[in-house]
């Protein structure tokens, strides 16, 4: 797991019960300077996030944990 996906998964691991827009999470999980950088640094780590089955995303675009996990 990379950096920028553990960075993602603790930052959603802080509300599991919501859910996040992309662009919530580029500018939230990581220090502001990284988004100013990049505002896209989260894309692929996303990506790759959803393909493990480690997070999931909606109908609306927004991405959370699995919901087996905090039941």
């Amino acid at each position: 797991m990379t950096p920028e996906e553990t960075t993602i998964l603790d930052y959603l691991n802080g509300r599991p019960e919501s859910a996040f827009a992309k662009r919530e999470i580029a500018r939230k999980a990581a220090k502001r300077v990284v988004y100013e950088e990049n505002p896209h640094w989260a894309d692929a780590p996303l990506a790759s996030l959803v393909q493990q089955k480690l997070i999931e995303i909606d109908g609306n675009g927004n991405y959370h944990l699995p919901k087996e996990k905090f039941d």
